[in-house]
């Protein structure tokens, strides 16, 4: 099980190349870490990944038992979660979710109850978003992603704008959904979230310098952060 990109090529606009001829295949039902300098090609890379972005040339194909896959459903969990709600209200938020996946009023009402209760925030069902602390935004925005049932979730340094308590919880959750299957591609550049990935991808200007595991990468590139 595995997502192959082959001879891809991607720039935005008319400024610099930003991918040339990458080959690289993503295995999945892991939980892999992109990482990477700013600038490197890691957003833009999941973008692709996601059909957020098009590639200019070339191919990205699931393959999910040996065959080709077409209907993959994403999960996409933005740096800043405010980037994410799209609605005034939390409950509707949950409830926007699952409309576009086709689910009928009755349906989206349960779910969407049942979710605020996990999540601990049924109290605050008819509150903005807004409202929220950055921790609990984040919660409200995993949620939004994990209602629908994708079959892989991206996250862009979700932890960016939580305090340790808020990343403890994230982490929790985040081990949960490995466990269960999901297939987890996050983008961070923290060593102690590095350790936590079963593969590890390193870009550098837009080229693969590392793909295998965390440990190793982590003795190759960050050695005196691996032995702390």
């Amino acid at each position: 099980m595995r997502i192959q990109l082959s001879g891809l090529d991607f720039q935005y606009k008319v400024v610099q190349q930003l991918f040339r001829n990458i080959n690289l295949s993503i295995p999945l039902q892991r939980r892999v870490v992109i990482t990477g300098d700013s600038g490197s090609g890691k957003t833009s890379l999941v973008k692709l990944i996601s059909g957020l972005l098009k590639p200019d040339k070339g191919q990205i194909i699931f393959e999910i038992n040996g065959a080709a896959q077409q209907d993959i459903h994403f999960g996409y969990l933005f740096q800043n979660p405010d980037d994410q709600f799209v609605h005034f209200n939390i409950e509707r938020e949950l409830a926007f979710n699952l409309e576009n996946r086709g689910m009928s009023s009755a349906g989206m009402q349960v779910k969407a109850t049942e979710t605020l209760e996990e999540i601990d925030l049924i109290d605050r069902k008819s509150d903005s978003p807004n409202s929220l602390s950055g921790g609990e935004k984040q919660r409200l925005a995993l949620a939004g992603m994990m209602i629908t049932q994708p079959d892989i979730l991206i996250m862009d340094e979700p932890c960016s704008f939580l305090d340790i308590f808020a990343q403890i919880r994230l982490y929790k959750k985040i081990d949960m959904l490995g466990k269960q299957g999901v297939s987890i591609i996050w983008i961070s550049q923290e060593t102690h979230e590095i350790r936590m990935a079963d593969y590890v991808i390193a870009l550098d200007q837009g080229q693969v310098i590392y793909r295998g595991n965390s440990s190793e990468y982590l003795k190759i590139f960050r050695d005196s952060d691996y032995e702390t």
